[in-house]
């Protein structure tokens, strides 16, 4: 059961983290530094898999919230790097907004759960 609550709130929340991400970074960040700034952050058992990222960009794309370019790589071919458009800083920043409130309410409601009810 456990894994069920945790991969619910993988997906509900996967979004919200890649545009924070992408948000976060000083310059356009690439698929492969997106998925490992999630996997060095990722609480424990929770994971996030390249195969879902890719496809999720490209649709974060389709909808206006970033952007993409090539960008020249010294380490070879030149890589898709992501930025978010002023469209997305404004879904970011209302996600962000719902999840705190969100959160916060659950904290409240589980806040008082010890476990042994």
């Amino acid at each position: 059961m456990t894994d069920k609550l945790e991969r619910d709130l993988s997906v509900g929340t996967a979004w919200l983290v890649v545009l924070a991400v992408i948000a976060g970074a000083d310059d356009p960040v690439h698929g492969y530094e997106i998925a490992k700034r999630l996997a060095d952050d990722a609480p424990e058992g929770l994971s996030f898999k390249q195969g879902t990222l890719y496809p999720m960009l490209r649709a974060m794309e389709a909808d206006g919230l970033i952007r993409s370019s090539l960008v020249p790589s010294n380490e070879g071919p030149a890589r898709k790097c992501f930025v978010l458009t002023p469209d997305g800083r404004r879904v970011l920043a209302a996600w962000t907004d719902t999840w705190r409130r969100t959160s916060r309410w659950v904290n409240r409601i589980v806040g008082g759960i010890d476990g042994t009810k």
